[in-house]
């Protein structure tokens, strides 16, 4: 089996994260499901450097003022907010001009007196007759706990708990993980998303199955125009299928996870698997044009294009040998696409020496018993 993502060299940054996000408005309910479930990424191996993107929460005292007793005293809420505002936070003044500089004067109060609950409930209002009232008489003071930030994604709260992906796949670290997430006691308004690098992986994966499938469709009307019929490029194509399993075998044999970059070689390996089946194929027809038969023409065929299939096969083969075994810096990032190329390349090459001429000499058989039997047919 190839594992998916993941791993030393995954990502295009050489280290890929797995976030789950948690919704829910509620920040205790969500903060405690945070705290279990990073509880319960340290238990899985492969995971490393495990945060909860929810900062520390910071303490806020705020004011509820009783609108009765602030029209008792001649203020409004406007005034007395204003007036709490300028006193905690300051007002400026003035402005001190020296050398070409502007300075702000700021005036409130000293912070040795704005500190506690007490000092701001003794705050000093006064209303437009200049009666003085303090704010414990029209108000209280209430100290509460705030996070920093409140993130948000589709209108909804959310939490991170994020872990670098160290070592293993992060196919395995997700199977891992997932049956001891869903035995989790939550709450019913809490739910937990899987997103970062998986969630982009996914996508990409996606994108490049259908940037596959087009390219093989076009390739596939180009080489039937050539051609002239259909039957020679649906062989010629079969080498894409051995190419495809030569990336799967080389994977399993070093070791490397099936990525982006290794499903960008085989995108590569499309275009460049089906060379070899074409140069192939149309020397055998320009073979039977002369006369050939078509036992003699495919022999001929496979010994005088030989050489340049293997040449043309080597030298690409060769040229990914440095981007497979490189060490620099970057080379985790390269080299499960060199070693994909490298891998279905070489089958491929195999595979169509051996079983395009075998595939050819089947249908072209075949297909002149079938105009035998029209011709006798129609005597």
């Amino acid at each position: 089996m190839v594992n998916v993502g993941g791993g030393r060299g995954g990502g295009m940054s050489g280290q890929n994260t797995l976030n789950y996000e948690i919704y829910g408005y509620d920040f205790t309910k969500t903060d405690s499901v945070a705290q279990r479930l990073k509880r319960i990424l340290e238990k899985v191996p492969g995971t490393a450097d495990i945060n909860i993107s929810r900062s520390d929460y910071q303490p806020e005292y705020h004011v509820n003022f009783d609108r009765e007793k602030l029209a008792l005293y001649g203020l409004n809420l406007s005034t007395a907010a204003t007036a709490l505002r300028n006193r905690i936070n300051g007002t400026t003044a003035s402005y001190f001009r020296e050398d070409g500089m502007e300075y702000d004067i700021k005036v409130m109060y000293d912070p040795e007196h704005r500190r506690s609950i007490s000092d701001i409930e003794n705050i000093m209002l006064y209303n437009a007759m200049g009666t003085g009232v303090r704010l414990k008489e029209v108000g209280t003071v209430e100290e509460q706990f705030y996070p920093p930030t409140i993130e948000r994604k589709d209108r909804e709260r959310i939490i991170t708990v994020s872990t670098v992906v160290q070592d293993r796949a992060m196919s395995e670290i997700i199977a891992d993980a997932q049956p001891l997430i869903d035995k989790m006691d939550k709450p019913g308004d809490v739910m937990i998303q899987l997103s970062g690098s998986y969630e982009d992986q996914q996508d990409s994966f996606g994108d490049l199955a259908v940037l596959g499938l087009l390219i093989i469709l076009l390739v596939y009307i180009v080489m039937a125009s050539q051609f002239e019929s259909f039957t020679y490029p649906g062989i010629i194509m079969t080498s894409i299928l051995f190419a495809f399993s030569g990336i799967v075998i080389i994977l399993l044999l070093t070791h490397t996870n099936l990525n982006i970059m290794s499903m960008i070689g085989g995108i590569m390996l499309i275009g460049i698997v089906v060379k070899n089946g074409i140069v192939l194929i149309d020397y055998i027809n320009l073979n039977r044009e002369r006369g050939m038969s078509i036992r003699r023409a495919v022999i001929n065929g496979g010994h005088s294009r030989l050489r340049p299939v293997l040449m043309t096969s080597l030298t690409t083969i060769l040229g990914m040998v440095p981007m497979a075994v490189g060490t620099g810096v970057g080379s985790e990032m390269w080299r499960p696409m060199g070693t994909a190329v490298i891998g279905g390349l070489a089958m491929s090459t195999l595979m169509t020496l051996l079983f395009v001429p075998t595939m050819y000499t089947i249908f072209a058989l075949t297909g002149i018993r079938r105009t035998r039997k029209k011709l006798h047919d129609k005597k």
